[in-house]
């Protein structure tokens, strides 16, 4: 039921969608001359959609989620789905492992788009062996927060004279988003 309405949430109400999602001043309306038009509608109608899964209750009703039509593609979330197992911080965990191998086993039997959050790509290569395609590479905030803690220490250590200290940037704990 979630993910019907997840769907009906982002699809256009119009007649046979069974969307919910009219016009509003909102980024996907463009200017205020789009919104309500065909244009509009068929975005609306042909965004891609795609879930997190991050719930052992999820997990567990995976292939009836996935088959939910207008489902594209699926996030595995460990550090979510490991704290629903109540293995908080333990994402390399193998029943976390495990769940997210499964996510993108079904997705891509049935059809959808599994996508994998890593650090860097030198975790690729294992979930290009299953088949994944879709990959986001580093997060803004990891980026940002190596940006400022380099520069961070660079500026004080010219301020204070100090010999500057080349911080090499923070690794991110083993396991995807």
């Amino acid at each position: 039921a979630d993910a019907e309405a997840c769907v009906a949430a982002v699809r256009a109400e119009t007649p046979g969608t069974g969307g919910r999602l009219g016009v509003g001043m909102r980024r996907d309306v463009g200017t205020v001359l789009e919104g309500g038009s065909p244009a509009y509608v068929d975005a609306l109608n042909e965004v891609v959609i795609a879930i997190m899964v991050e719930k052992r209750e999820c997990v567990e009703d995976l292939e009836a989620i996935l088959s939910v039509p207008g489902i594209d593609m699926v996030q595995f979330g460990s550090s979510d789905y490991s704290m629903s197992l109540g293995l908080t911080g333990q994402r390399s965990h193998p029943d976390v492992v495990n769940a997210e191998r499964k996510t993108i086993e079904m997705a891509l039997r049935m059809g959808k788009h599994p996508r994998v959050e890593l650090a860097d790509i030198s975790g690729a290569k294992p979930y290009l062996e299953m088949g994944v395609k879709h990959f986001c590479i580093g997060w803004d905030v990891r980026i940002l927060y190596n940006w400022w803690r380099t520069n961070g220490a660079g500026m004080r250590a010219m301020l204070t004279g100090e010999a500057a200290v080349a911080l090499a940037p923070q690794p991110v704990k083993t396991g995807t988003y």
